[in-house]
């Protein structure tokens, strides 16, 4: 049995999809929220520049399917 300790991070490279997303201030939580419920395959995501009350955030999310990266875009585009 592995344990949690030996379980190596994926790198973005190795998902086959990609799309970035610009939110506003507070919305992270509820896309992070639909993204666990809705999503069938991993995923992940990264933040590359934090929002604030007068920008918006810039966030990265990685799937290793085209069904999530799909209904992901069309939700969250």
């Amino acid at each position: 049995m592995i344990s949690t300790l030996e379980i190596q991070a994926r790198s973005q490279d190795s998902f086959d999809y990609v799309r970035e997303i610009h939110k506003p201030h507070g919305e992270l939580d509820a896309i992070l929220d639909w993204c666990k419920v809705e999503l069938v395959s991993e995923w992940r995501w990264q933040l590359v520049d934090v929002s604030s009350n007068t920008r918006p955030g810039r966030y990265i999310f990685y799937f290793d399917n085209d069904r999530d990266c799909v209904a992901f875009t069309i939700k969250w585009s």
